[in-house]
């Protein structure tokens, strides 16, 4: 094992820890802007949030597989 194993594994265990830290956060986080918009801007709005929401989970899930791998493999 090299030093340079090591730090791209640590590295990669800090990025999926806060990629997964941010999904968490878009997941439950609570709703506030939702009370001030209008009709159109919910609906927008929750829209965003949603595909913000799947892609911060598309992208947490690939560094997932990819740490597993690391140790793994």
């Amino acid at each position: 094992m090299t030093a340079a194993w090591i730090l791209n594994t640590v590295g990669l265990l800090t990025t999926t820890i806060g990629a997964l830290l941010i999904l968490l956060y878009l997941w439950k986080a609570p709703r506030f802007a939702e009370d001030r918009l209008p009709p159109e801007g919910k609906r927008a709005y929750a829209r965003h949030r949603r595909l913000l929401t799947v892609s911060v989970g598309l992208l947490a899930a690939w560094l997932v597989v990819q740490y597993l791998a690391v140790i793994l493999v």
